[in-house]
């Protein structure tokens, strides 16, 4: 009798153990199995929790590991309704991530967007985004020297060419000339003088030499440009031409008397049009030089001159304020007055046809 019940006790012990594994497995069942098809995706046992309770799972199993989900699927900032968007967005390292993904999509902001705005890493930029929303913002974002100080700028001068407003606004071309101007007092051969680049009375150019080539009377430029124009000097020689240098540097000092003397002889729209205030002078900076023809006073029509417009960017020169862009240099022509900028920048603005100013802000500044 002992047995039968000794039996009959293992028998519903074996039974409990059953129904508890059954009802172990009902419980856990879905969750481990979500689970263990999410780590086999790549997610972290971690990862993988987060996902399955925060209802994602199934969305998760639907696409390959996704490194963004990963990372953010824990935060409370995670909203549910994003995953596909979320999906498509690099992540990038910073407390406010999500946060800022969050109110870009509610800007009405694309993936794309939000990837071009976050590689752009400005928090001004982020800020202002979203709490404005900038129609086609990634095609303004295309350009490397987009600034974020300038969109609202842009955003008021847009002439339907996303790339020439941005270089026309970082110019300053949207702003009077001397307004808001930045001062120079270090000297560089790529420095740029303009109605918005002021050198301080105290610029100098480094290594002022004398010009002992192709040039008559007391002409100087900084030692590289004068190195520069030495070799142009020869090749012209070469071609059987007749140059030479009518000025080039220039004191702020000297530049000042220039200016007095033609204001007195010609009046105040001339100067503005042809003569540098002091401080806004190109010759200041030692890199730039007027050539001439010593076989006729009027330069356009020289030899020289078709061969200077040919040649001389080989040499590292310009023609600094060509005929057709006097609204982005803020002079006029002058066929007489070239800048050394280096070969690999005179070749590029040559080819392109483009200014220096628009050169350096897109590629110096």
């Amino acid at each position: 009798m002992k047995k039968k019940k000794l039996k009959l006790k293992k028998k519903n012990f074996y039974i409990c153990i059953v129904v508890l594994l059954i009802v172990l497995t009902i419980i856990f069942y879905d969750p481990t199995i979500s689970i263990i098809y999410l780590m086999r995706k790549g997610y972290t046992f971690s990862e993988s929790s987060n996902l399955y309770y925060n209802d994602l799972s199934k969305k998760a199993l639907e696409q390959d590991y996704n490194s963004t989900i990963a990372k953010i699927s824990s935060s409370k900032e995670f909203i549910n309704d994003n995953f596909d968007i979320y999906c498509e967005i690099e992540y990038h390292d910073n407390n406010d991530f999500l946060i800022n993904v969050n109110n870009l999509i509610d800007k009405g902001y694309d993936s794309n967007d939000i990837n071009n705005i976050n590689n752009k890493n400005n928090k001004d930029l982020i800020d202002y985004l979203t709490n404005n929303r900038v129609e086609n913002i990634s095609k303004w974002l295309e350009y490397d020297f987009f600034k974020s100080e300038n969109i609202e700028r842009y955003l008021k001068n847009f002439d339907g060419d996303y790339k020439n407003t941005i270089v026309q606004v970082n110019i300053g071309l949207d702003k009077p000339y001397y307004e808001d101007v930045n001062v120079i007092k270090e000297f560089s051969s790529t420095v740029l003088a303009n109605k918005y680049n002021k050198l301080d009375s105290s610029f100098v150019p480094d290594n002022v030499t004398l010009l002992d080539k192709c040039s008559e009377g007391e002409a100087y430029l900084s030692k590289e440009a004068k190195e520069a124009y030495d070799k142009l000097c020869a090749a012209s020689i070469d071609a059987g031409l007749s140059l030479s240098v009518n000025s080039a540097y220039r004191s702020y000092d000297d530049q000042q008397a220039i200016y007095d003397t033609y204001y007195s002889l010609y009046g105040q729209s001339y100067v503005d049009k042809y003569v540098a205030i002091p401080g806004y002078s190109e010759h200041q900076t030692g890199l730039a030089l007027d050539v001439k023809s010593l076989n006729t006073n009027l330069f356009i029509n020289s030899k020289e001159y078709n061969w200077m417009l040919e040649n001389s960017y080989k040499y590292g020169f310009i023609l600094r304020y060509p005929s057709d862009k006097e609204e982005i240099t803020g002079y006029n022509f002058e066929a007489w007055h070239f800048r050394y900028v280096g070969i690999d920048i005179a070749k590029y603005i040559y080819e392109n046809n483009i200014t220096y100013e628009e050169y350096y802000v897109m590629f110096i500044e």
